[in-house]
């Protein structure tokens, strides 16, 4: 049992008095805003300091200042949240006298106070809002940042994470996709289009395509659930199919913005692959 010197010094949540299970949040906050279909790669932040604080479901703290901007785009945002039910210019939060506000900037999917859409509304300490679909805290003083959050949907550092992948594919009709590795992900470019994935979503499109570079034909290029999962190295003791599925949902919703389709196909009881209608090819230079 914790001593009484333990308990005090124990790290409480920045939203009520339970012990913090991650980051600043407990783990009721937690799960009052995960979403199946985020990850935490898909967040990042430039600005360094702030008055006030947005809380992500991994309890990492994203500073906000006057204003500070929450969108899809990495150029025009201040909070970046790579998700396609954000538009590129979401939202922003701004100084409102001594209070905060919460201001739509004519987002597709809606801005959301406490589960209610906004145009503009005044913001307070704990207030839970939403940009399109992904749910945040907000809090009304500033807090520190701590570590990159490597919470459910997150790979776990490797060897073979730390290099560089880039490969094409192309298609009997000759369209072309590229894939290019990033730090946090990767970008998938077809037809002068750009798609930006998370570590996670980019690292699935990886395993696939080396499976089918090695495979001698496109039937044997399939992976099932296990070995995907395997090979994404999901931080969860549970992880399952239905994670497998949903985070293969998630990067084919995210390629279709971009024209693609079929990119990734799946057969009942056999597992996945890049679809039989294209080849892979070297990158220049390989």
């Amino acid at each position: 049992m914790a001593d009484e010197g333990t308990i005090l010094a124990m790290a409480r949540c920045a939203l009520c008095t339970l012990p913090a299970s991650q980051g600043h949040l407990c783990d009721g906050h937690r799960k009052a805003i995960l979403s199946p279909a985020l990850t935490s790669e898909q967040l990042s932040g430039r600005r360094g300091d702030g008055a006030a604080t947005l809380l992500d479901p991994w309890g990492a703290a994203w500073p906000v200042g006057a204003p500070t901007v929450i969108g899809r785009s990495l150029d025009r945002s201040d909070l970046t949240i790579l998700h396609s039910s954000v538009s590129l210019v979401h939202a922003a939060i701004e100084r409102d006298g001594d209070g905060w506000s919460l201001v739509d900037r004519g987002s597709r999917n809606g801005t959301f106070l406490d589960g209610v859409r906004v145009e503009r509304a005044a913001l307070g300490d704990g207030a839970r809002v939403r940009f399109g679909e992904v749910a945040m805290f907000f809090c009304d003083r500033a807090l520190p940042r701590s570590a990159q959050p490597t919470g459910p949907g997150r790979t776990a550092p490797s060897r073979r994470d730390q290099l560089i992948f880039s490969a094409s594919l192309r298609s009997a009709g000759g369209a072309r996709i590229e894939l290019s590795q990033r730090v946090e992900g990767g970008v998938v470019r077809v037809a002068g289009a750009a798609v930006d994935l998370g570590r996670l979503e980019f690292r699935l499109l990886q395993v696939l395509t080396e499976a089918r570079r090695e495979a001698a034909h496109p039937d044997q290029a399939y992976l099932s659930w296990s070995k995907v999962a395997d090979q994404l190295d999901f931080r969860s003791y549970d992880a399952d199919s239905e994670n497998v599925r949903e985070l293969v949902r998630r990067v084919r919703r995210k390629l279709q913005q971009a024209g693609v389709d079929e990119l990734i196909e799946s057969r009942h009881g056999v597992g996945y692959r890049i679809s039989a209608a294209y080849e892979t090819e070297d990158p220049p230079g390989a």
